[in-house]
């Protein structure tokens, strides 16, 4: 099967998916999970770990939840809104 074949299937699966009423994010996540088992078997579970573990493995990551941390703090204790008004 060519590149262009193998896009078109996936992108069909992707929509029939969303159309059916399936979440975007379950949705990618599932096409992509199962064209990769399809076309490499169970080879893929390593695959798709070995993945996981480099995307998670990015410590500038680290920083995301320490920010949405500061900015619920920074909600709740009104000084987003008095920074906001000050500007």
């Amino acid at each position: 099967m060519d590149i262009g074949t193998i896009t078109l299937l996936m992108l069909g699966t992707l929509l029939l998916l969303l159309v059916i009423g399936m979440p975007m994010a379950f949705a990618l996540g599932f096409v992509g999970v199962a064209f990769t088992f399809g076309f490499y078997g169970w080879d893929a579970l390593m695959i798709i770990s070995s993945r996981i573990y480099g995307f998670v493995n990015v410590y500038v990551l680290v920083a995301v939840p320490m920010f949405l941390m500061m900015a619920s703090i920074m909600d709740k204790s009104g000084v987003a809104r008095d920074l906001y008004t000050a500007m």
